[in-house]
């Protein structure tokens, strides 16, 4: 952990640049950062469980019984015994979000792991939050935004979020939770490994190796007087032993990264110690007082009493742990687009691409899935894009335009599968991306051009037969 910046009066603060809203940068003097302290957590914190956005249902006994993952690539859950508030819903300013940063590392990552990263770039489909909320029960919620590449304190440059979650109605009433949010079913993302926008591999520098995360308090009571906030995570020193068998300092003594796939087991309960985590983080006042936007800590410190609340001392972070699927990252060549409705099952209907956009190989297939058991249906397709809300009565949207095509040849109109998925390969000779169907004719794909695809299928609402489509994709041919 040679980049845990412990002592503050080494601390370099330089300015941020545009983020979303983010106010003007600044280069901030030390009176200018933020240094305040946090709150004790009023007992113990509580599993609220697995949320799944998709569906707006929860299950409550546990991430162990969701469909996730099967990789944890990001663990800073610490137990800390503190969280933020200090007076101010969601931390430190009224309407403010907070930034944090850390490592999701690739396959060129230099540091020795137990386990050698295995992928430059990752399919995000759930993250773990940890909060307080004194208002009333029932009435928390978060805001969660990605970034690919992101510092702490060190951003110099854009950084374009990848993802931008809101879940509400999240547990509230005087305690603190830990949930799950569970992406499947169409709300998953891909995130680079190593900070890299563009997977390219590992630089050696926090600045340009870590991504970022957000949290902003989006609740139903953000007037409340009452306090909400995100979990603190704990020191590293404190909470995994092995992190002292080497001297501080020597390079040599990276443990954090415990609790994932790449990384040590941990020896304090499974806790996680947040890969390139710093002692720091950045709050944005997005109500426009610029004072408020600063580079915040509480305190520093360096802390050896071992494992547990009752020991750690709160590290400058916030509580996240990030699941991803062994799934490859979609190409960016194949681009999913528009919005999709539930089906008569409450999940969205989704359509994704497999093979390679090189028109002259010829290998492509379109994958429906989460479409409603046995139901028929067909691809649809257009050289533009388009959207019509529900129309002709269907419970779905079209993301197409123009001249629209349908694969209604022989074998093309399916019915779906028991695993309610149905797909239309060029490889197994059920079409070919060389003769496309239009309306007056078939066109071939070719460098530079742009196909887009969509699947409609029956579906049925309050038992009355209608339809439905999945999203749109874009296919930019090489």
């Amino acid at each position: 952990m040679r980049f845990h910046q412990l002592s503050l009066s080494v601390l370099v603060i330089t300015p941020l640049m545009t983020l979303g809203s983010l106010a003007a940068a600044q280069d901030l003097s030390p009176d200018q950062r933020l240094n305040v302290a946090p709150d004790r957590t009023p007992g113990a914190i509580k599993d609220a469980g697995v949320y799944h956005m998709v569906t707006g249902t929860w299950t409550r006994t546990g991430s162990s019984s969701a469909s996730f993952g099967p990789d944890v690539i990001y663990n800073n859950t610490a137990e800390s015994g503190y969280f933020t508030s200090v007076g101010m819903r969601g931390g430190f300013a009224a309407g403010g979000r907070v930034y944090d940063s850390g490592g999701i590392p690739g396959e060129s990552n230099g540091s020795a792991f137990p386990v050698a990263p295995d992928r430059e770039c990752y399919r995000v489909d759930a993250f773990e939050i940890g909060y307080c909320d004194f208002g009333s029960p029932g009435t928390s919620g978060w805001t969660f935004n990605f970034l690919d590449t992101f510092n702490v304190c060190n951003n110099t440059y854009p950084t374009p979020q990848v993802a931008e979650i809101t879940a509400t109605g999240l547990p509230a009433g005087g305690g603190c939770w830990t949930v799950t949010i569970d992406l499947t079913g169409g709300m998953e993302f891909s995130m680079s490994a190593d900070g890299d926008p563009v997977p390219g591999g590992w630089d050696d520098d926090i600045v340009v190796d870590t991504f970022g995360f957000g949290i902003r308090y989006a609740g139903s009571e953000p007037a409340s007087t009452e306090p909400a906030g995100w979990l603190i995570s704990g020191d590293p020193n404190a909470t995994d032993p092995r992190y002292l068998m080497a001297p501080f300092g020597s390079g040599d003594e990276i443990t954090d990264g415990t609790g994932t796939y790449f990384g040590p087991a941990s020896l304090c309960g499974g806790e996680g110690t947040g890969f390139l985590t710093e002692d720091r983080y950045w709050l944005e006042d997005i109500a426009g007082n610029g004072v408020n936007t600063r580079c915040g800590f509480f305190g520093g410190y360096r802390n050896i009493f071992g494992c547990g609340p009752g020991f750690v001392r709160p590290y400058a972070s916030i509580h996240m742990k990030i699941h991803a699927s062994d799934d490859p990252c979609p190409s960016e060549a194949f681009s999913p687009y528009c919005a999709t409705n539930p089906n008569r099952t409450d999940l969205k209907s989704q359509l994704s691409i497999e093979g390679s956009p090189v028109a002259s190989l010829d290998d492509v297939t379109l994958v429906a899935t989460t479409v409603t058991s046995n139901s028929t249906g067909f691809f649809l397709t257009s050289q533009t894009p388009g959207f019509v809300a529900q129309p002709a009565g269907s419970q779905g949207n079209l993301c197409l335009g123009g001249a629209i095509g349908r694969f209604v040849g022989p074998g093309q109109v399916m019915t779906t599968r028991f695993d309610q998925t149905v797909r239309l390969s060029t490889t197994a000779g059920q079409w070919s991306n060389q003769a496309i169907p239009t309306p007056t004719g078939n066109y071939a794909a070719s460098a530079g051009t742009t196909s887009y695809f969509q699947f409609w299928h029956r579906d049925t609402l309050f038992g009355q037969p209608t339809s439905n489509f999945t999203n749109g994709v874009a296919v930019t041919w090489e």
